[in-house]
């Protein structure tokens, strides 16, 4: 009777030591798995492998950014551009600034004889103006969102140029207000590459449209100078480059 109850408790025993055995590993290796698996995500752009920590990831390209346009600086213009993205392939676009000296302009239609090394630039003082602009966008593209990529956009743009010219009549010299004031509507292509792991980045573009002008000039020097105003449009064309930052 001892004997076998003996056999009992020892084949009992190896039961529960092979159960051991068995499930202990299992354990163990949900435990490892938890700590170490590591899993890689393509980013939206395309360009890189990012390790997932569990938080949402963005879907498109940039909401927001700023810019400023170098090429502007020759026209006396200083503006901020701002792009908010509406959809996958809408954006607006808005621009605000001022302007000053304007040097294209007095180079070539004034013959530079207001600026610095003119003949009468003692006679001048040049004032700040305004510059506005908007422009609605479209995002063609079916593999990228807005605000990447290329875009066709049409563009509304009002500027002014505001200056002082004193008249002598031999003993005191009167100012005159000389003014210019234009509204563009134009079309434009450009292309841009914003991305949401990169801060700076660069848009080109061109742009073909209609510019009506309202200026006054000043005809003649000294005591015989007449003010004249007037009205023209042309067909302008455009192309420059901006610089971006991502918001």
């Amino acid at each position: 009777m001892f004997e076998r109850l003996l056999f009992l408790f020892l084949l009992c025993s190896g039961s529960l030591l092979e159960a051991q055995t068995v499930n202990a590993p299992d354990e163990d290796t949900t435990q490892l798995r938890k700590k170490t698996i590591k899993v890689n995500v393509i980013d939206p752009q395309g360009k890189k492998s990012v390790t997932y920590n569990g938080s949402p990831m963005k879907l498109d390209s940039v909401q927001k950014a700023i810019k400023v346009d170098p090429t502007l600086l020759a026209r006396g213009e200083f503006s901020v551009f701002f792009e908010w993205r509406l959809s996958d392939h809408f954006s607006i676009e808005g621009a605000a600034g001022i302007t000053y000296i304007d040097f294209t302009y007095e180079l070539f239609q004034n013959n530079g004889r207001f600026l610095l090394a003119g003949a009468e630039r003692n006679r001048v003082q040049f004032h700040s103006g305004i510059s506005l602009r908007a422009q609605p966008r479209f995002y063609p593209s079916r593999y990228e969102t807005a605000i990447e990529g290329f875009y066709i956009a049409p563009i509304f743009a009002y500027r002014t140029w505001n200056m002082e010219y004193f008249v002598s009549n031999g003993l005191v010299a009167f100012p005159y207000d000389v003014k210019r004031q234009w509204t563009e509507f134009r079309i434009q292509i450009g292309e841009q590459d914003p991305d949401p792991y990169s801060v700076l980045f660069t848009e080109w573009y061109l742009n073909l449209g209609v510019q009506f002008r309202e200026e006054d000039r000043v005809i003649g020097q000294g005591i015989t100078a007449e003010l004249r105003h007037g009205t023209t449009s042309r067909i302008v064309f455009g192309a420059g480059v901006k610089i971006g930052f991502v918001l």
